[in-house]
């Protein structure tokens, strides 16, 4: 059976959607400077991500997208949020991050304080949280959240809200799982209920009936939030992972991505080629795979790049009665890294003027470290765009692990032997400790490069990279596995892998603009120095993989 959605206020998802990455932005940080946010802030900022999310599905209603998934994560992160004060809020502690805006706030527990009866949450309130804790499997992390605002959540008659509330908290944390009301006759039960009392008792016919009655009973609003009704959502994404029931329902209102937790095949490989995917194997064997670009051309002025350049050279030039500073080129070393990602951003092949950013900006990274290198009181010499220079000794904690892992990309893009040596003798840790998520990729490829036994460090790489949460991107220790395995199909694999996840993880929000979004300088480099070490001919095609830089890697 087909259900149509019903119509919405055409205004009201034009606004939704128009400039919705600045407008979030702006209000996160205006509710944060105008006093303690409350359940009331963290609920109206849960509430614009629902409408933004409503109105991306008027054109893509499966939602199987990379900023679909990001917008519901924060919805229900801020939804969690209001839980979270009512629940806690003066007496514990507690922290809400949202990635899409890049926005957090801690709370401290105030001794002496009693929580503030205004701050609470509604029955509604708690509900549309809990179903988004529930389609983004976020249930056992605020499950405490969730019960403690439940007790504190006024008396007074039972309505058919605070029954599904009392049956969903059942059906999650009562021994029997089985919801309230679950001995009344179905009859008398109020709507969600009845579909939850199908699911525990894994009546597929009975809960295909409820849920179908649920939807029908639906109030339909003009917002575009109204065409994701939370309750028959957060249900059959229940029902899916928990029976593999896919709704029998045919609409929209149960957008695919979210019943299925925007459930894909998987990753085509795992470390050092255990479990290929047969498809995956595949298409790769049918002929070349496509990865595309998203994302705007991020064209620099010719001002701002006549201004980069001038600043690069003032670094590699000594002024009057003043010698070169290693430190200064760690600036020049960023500057090509701006004019590098606007150069190869318009073009989906290597230019000339991108060969010589990557050239200079490898020659710069190489010589920060050769000066890292050197004893104190010496100089080292370094020769950059052609020019013979010379430069102190200096061990900075600028020139820290990830302006090592930055310099050591740009020497294997390039491939010049002349470079990357000062940054295999000097490793990753050489001026400042590594405390990042990246420290162990970062150890393992040093150890694969200098002939050391990568394998410990890049162990401890791939659980690092499991442990990243959604939102940030990790190292590809994956692929870096597959390299030093010597599994050229499982490196193909994991390449594709790497670059869907760099390209969807830049097409959120305005991540496209940033510097790193046209390429993946890491991705980059191991693609190149498996071509040049190994003479791996990739049978992956993308922007993100200039063909004119792999054809140079393949001559060296």
């Amino acid at each position: 059976m087909r259900i149509e959605r019903h119509q919405v206020d055409g205004a009201r998802v034009a606004e939704a959607r128009e400039d919705f990455v600045n407008r979030i932005g702006r209000q996160v940080h205006s509710y944060s400077r105008a006093g303690l946010m409350t359940t009331t802030e963290w609920q109206m900022i849960s509430d614009s991500f629902l409408d933004y999310l409503g109105a991306l599905s008027t054109t893509r209603p499966d939602l199987h997208c990379a900023e679909a998934r990001a917008v519901l994560r924060d919805a229900a992160a801020a939804a969690a949020g209001a839980v979270s004060f009512a629940a806690y809020y003066p007496v514990d502690s507690f922290h809400v991050f949202l990635d899409y805006p890049n926005f957090g706030m801690s709370y401290d527990r105030e001794r002496g304080r009693e929580r503030d009866p205004h701050h609470r949450v509604t029955a509604g309130e708690w509900l549309d949280a809990f179903c988004l804790a529930i389609v983004c499997d976020q249930v056992s992390v605020h499950g405490e959240a969730f019960g403690w605002a439940r007790q504190l959540m006024p008396g007074g008659p039972a309505t058919p809200t605070l029954e599904l509330v009392d049956g969903l908290l059942a059906y999650f944390f009562e021994d029997d799982g089985v919801p309230d009301g679950s001995t009344a006759p179905v009859a008398d039960l109020q709507p969600g209920l009845r579909v939850l009392r199908a699911l525990a008792a894994g009546d597929r016919e009975a809960f295909d009936a409820a849920l179908l009655a649920l939807l029908r009973d639906e109030p339909q609003g003009t917002g575009p939030a109204s065409l994701l009704p939370l309750v028959p959502i957060a249900l059959a994404a229940l029902a899916y992972r928990t029976h593999g029931w896919t709704p029998s329902v045919d609409t929209d209102y149960l957008p695919h991505a979210l019943i299925t937790g925007f459930e894909t095949a998987g990753p085509r490989v795992r470390a050092f080629g255990r479990d290929p995917r047969p498809d995956a194997l595949a298409a790769l064997a049918a002929g070349p795979v496509h990865v595309g670009r998203t994302g705007p051309a991020l064209p620099c002025s010719p001002e701002n790049e006549a201004r980069l350049e001038r600043l690069t050279l003032e670094a590699v030039t000594a002024g009057e009665g003043r010698p070169l500073n290693a430190r200064d080129l760690t600036g020049a070393l960023r500057y090509q890294t701006y004019l590098l990602a606007a150069r190869a951003s318009e073009c989906d092949d290597a230019t000339d003027a991108v060969i010589a950013t990557l050239r200079r900006g490898s020659q710069l990274g190489a010589a920060v470290f050769r000066a890292a290198l050197a004893e104190p009181g010496t100089e080292t010499e370094a020769t950059i765009d052609g020019r013979a220079l010379r430069f102190p000794a200096r061990r900075d904690r600028d020139f820290g692990p990830a302006l090592w892992q930055t310099a050591l990309s740009f020497a294997l893009i390039t491939g010049s032997r002349e470079d990357l040596e000062p940054l295999v003798l000097a490793g990753p840790t050489i001026a400042a400790e590594d405390r990042s998520p990246s420290a162990s990729y970062r150890t393992a490829l040093h150890d694969h490069l200098r002939g050391a036994d990568p394998l410990p460090a890049t162990e401890r790489a791939l659980k690092e990279a499991e442990r990243i949460r959604e939102g940030w991107l990790p190292a590809p220790a994956v692929l870096l596995s597959q390299l030093i395995g010597g599994d050229a199909t499982g490196f193909d694999l994991a390449l594709l892998d790497a670059l869907e996840a760099h390209r969807d993880h830049h097409s959120v929000a305005d991540r496209g603009t940033e510097p790193g979004a046209p390429l993946s300088l890491d991705v980059l480099a191991l693609a190149c120095h498996a071509r040049r070490t190994r003479g791996w001919v990739t049978r992956v095609r993308s922007p993100y993989l200039p063909p004119r830089l792999l054809q140079a890697a393949g001559r060296t």
